[in-house]
Formats: structure tokens, sequence, C-alpha cells
């Protein structure tokens, strides 16, 4: 993925198969776009929507091959972390997002999940504590 339009419609064409729903979900990324950056650290950005078209709750982590250029100033981005919200979600699934998220405020986790190459390493160190969860 070469940049945040690509982005948004891998993780459109991934929630949905329907190409109203598709339509829905980018849009709600533009919106939410407008609202304020949705970078979070350098080099990370983390879109996020909230959608009753939305089937189930998603997070999407996205290691692109090659830096993205977000939109100006925001550029050189190494990883992406898509929060798809479905609407009126429940309590529990809020509360292991919360959990998830908290984890993204430790620069120095985000450090090691960008120079982290290899892949089960990776899902380790983004999914802290993975082995008790599956």
């Amino acid at each position: 993925m070469a940049s945040r339009e690509s982005v948004y419609s891998f993780c459109a064409d991934h929630a949905s198969n329907d190409s109203s729903t598709r339509h829905h979900l980018l849009q709600a990324f533009h919106d939410r776009e407008k609202v304020g950056s949705t970078q979070i650290a350098e080099h990370v950005v983390m879109p996020h929507i909230e959608s009753d078209q939305l089937d189930q709750s998603q997070i999407i982590v996205i290691r692109p091959a090659e830096p993205i250029l977000w939109e100006a100033g925001i550029e050189k981005i190494q990883l992406v972390i898509v929060l798809l919200l479905k609407r009126n979600e429940s309590a529990a699934i809020k509360r292991e997002l919360i959990r998830f998220t908290r984890t993204l405020a430790d620069e120095d986790h985000l450090n090691e999940l960008i120079e982290t190459e290899e892949e089960e390493a990776f899902k380790n160190k983004i999914i802290p504590n993975r082995e008790e969860s599956q």
C-alpha cells in the first residue's frame, strides 16, 4: 500500500463485500480525518471509525513495504493501526480495545513494533499475552 487512500480502500474492502457499505466506510474515514490528525507517534497513524454499517469490530494492522506519505506534514508512516468499531459494541469488546490502545501510548513499544521484522515476533508484541487470549 502506497497511500492513505489505498489503506482506507483495503480496510473498507476487508470489512465488507457490499459496495454501499464500503463507500460509507470510506466516507467515515474521510470525515474522521476532518476532525483531526490520526497520527499517534512519529511514523505511526491510528485511523479509527465507529459505524453501524460494521458487522463486527476489528483491528487491522498494516506495515507497508515502503513508508507512506499520509498527508502534508505526516510522512514516512511505517505502521498503520486501524480500529473499526461497530456502533453499540459490547462493553467487553470496548474494554479490550481500550486495553489494546493503551499499549500504544508507550513510544518505546511503538518503536519495537516498527523495528520488529519477524511476523510471529511482531504478533506477540502487538498483542501482549496473545497466547493467553487464544
